[in-house]
């Protein structure tokens, strides 16, 4: 091949040659960077399947009962029965709160933070701590009162029937407009004696099944 040819061929080539895309040094930065996501896979790879096994290690283990027996699916677990409570003889014995106090020395019958002036003469023999239990009330009883002579019959306005556990019938209502019937009632009869107004108030306060304890502050 002649000299001529030769030369024309190269000019030729050179003259139809593609000039590269990318720069040399821009090249060998995405090889790089593909070089360090590569590693970076492998390594997120290696950490999931770490896990993957921790998790099924842990698994295996925690397969048996904590007693030391297998479960079977589907079963409810084996419990201990708890025994059922009682309730505790204090609880039980605990009484309500009375609605009122009488207090035996103070002479006053205390309801609603209110203190009512008793005349307690003839109010029997019950010691502190009883209580008396409302079983009635009237607007115009006619009540059977004995005195140290005899046995009458008196009319109480608003009256109000209280009964002792034992049995024992109280009232307490209105006799100060009899002053002498109030001073000649024996002393076992229950009265509790109080002015005609404080009377009808406590009347419509008191309700069936309020109790009044007797008390003492001396």
């Amino acid at each position: 091949m002649s000299d001529e040819l030769t030369g024309a061929l190269r000019e030729l080539a050179t003259r139809h040659e593609t000039p590269p895309l990318l720069a040399a040094a821009e090249v060998r930065d995405r090889a790089r960077r593909r070089s360090r996501r590569r590693r970076a896979t492998l390594a997120l790879g290696t950490a999931v399947t770490a896990a993957c096994a921790v998790t099924a290690v842990t698994l295996a283990l925690h397969t048996d009962h904590p007693a030391g027996k297998r479960h079977t699916p589907g079963a409810a677990p084996a419990t201990t029965p708890t025994p059922a409570r009682t309730p505790t003889a204090s609880a039980s014995a605990r009484a309500p709160r009375p609605s009122g106090r009488l207090d035996l020395d103070l002479r006053t019958l205390t309801l609603a933070g209110r203190a009512l002036p008793v005349d307690l003469r003839a109010a029997g023999r019950f010691p502190p701590g009883t209580r008396l239990t409302v079983v009635a009330r009237s607007t115009g009883a006619v009540l059977p009162l004995k005195t140290r002579t005899e046995a009458r019959e008196v009319k109480v306005p608003h009256l109000v029937e209280l009964r002792a556990p034992g049995g024992e019938h109280v009232y307490a209502g209105a006799l100060s407009f009899d002053a002498k019937v109030l001073r000649s009632l024996s002393g076992t009869t229950g009265w509790v004696g109080l002015t005609a107004k404080d009377a009808e108030w406590l009347h419509d306060r008191l309700r069936d099944g309020d109790q009044i304890e007797l008390t003492a502050t001396r």
